[in-house]
């Protein structure tokens, strides 16, 4: 094997090995922001404390824990997914990735605010927002990592480049949109968001293929 090869082996090792460092830093970050949702519930200490009223009264922070939990869930699949196609790294990879990051980090802050200060708008506006921009980030670096094959093999087909966007921009504008319905109540701004299960699925019907998640 000629001197140039060798080093061109090495070199895609050594890229490859850095590519899963930021995907297994990236993992960590998930496993504690999805895990911190839970610190928002918590019922009083004391022998006399009503535990039937007080689950009752965390209801709405029981809520929007479980809706951040699948919103953080399928970022983190979009996030596993779009790394398993990308081969090589960059300065701009890692600073988008730290940028879709920051956003996910701030999810169990925003998630506690609508839990506990769910009737004020501006709660949920912030917390639409925060989902919106983690979406718009994650779409971003798909893009940037998988369009003219950046930084994925040439074998990753447009289909497969399609569905990293989309998956993540879909989820972006369900949250932004439905700040349009503020106006009708914070209660229908919820609802709203269960939209993004049927818009997942005609993304995912239109672009995934057999196997993909």
């Amino acid at each position: 094997m000629s001197a140039h090869a060798t080093g061109t082996n090495e070199s895609a090792r050594d890229q490859s090995k850095e590519v899963a460092r930021i995907a297994a830093f990236s993992d960590g970050v998930y496993a504690i922001a999805i895990t911190l949702l839970a610190l928002q519930l918590e019922i009083p200490f004391g022998d006399d404390v009503d535990v039937w009223k007080e689950l009752g009264r965390l209801w709405p922070e029981f809520l929007s824990l479980a809706i951040s939990f699948a919103v953080i869930g399928a970022y983190w699949v979009a996030h596993h997914r779009l790394f398993s196609h990308i081969e090589r790294y960059d300065a701009g990879l890692v600073w988008l990735n730290l940028l879709a990051l920051f956003f996910i980090v701030i999810m169990p802050f925003t998630t506690s605010l609508v839990g506990e200060h769910g009737a004020a708008p501006i709660s949920v506006v912030v917390y639409a927002l925060s989902v919106a921009l983690a979406g718009f980030a994650n779409t971003g670096m798909a893009a940037y990592a998988l369009r003219g094959h950046r930084l994925c093999g040439d074998d990753v087909d447009d289909d497969v480049i399609k569905y990293n966007i989309w998956r993540g921009l879909v989820i972006g504008l369900v949250f932004l949109g439905s700040l349009v319905l503020l106006p009708l109540g914070n209660s229908v701004v919820s609802l709203s968001w269960l939209s993004l299960i049927l818009f997942q699925r005609i993304v995912r019907h239109r672009f995934a293929r057999p196997g993909d998640v």
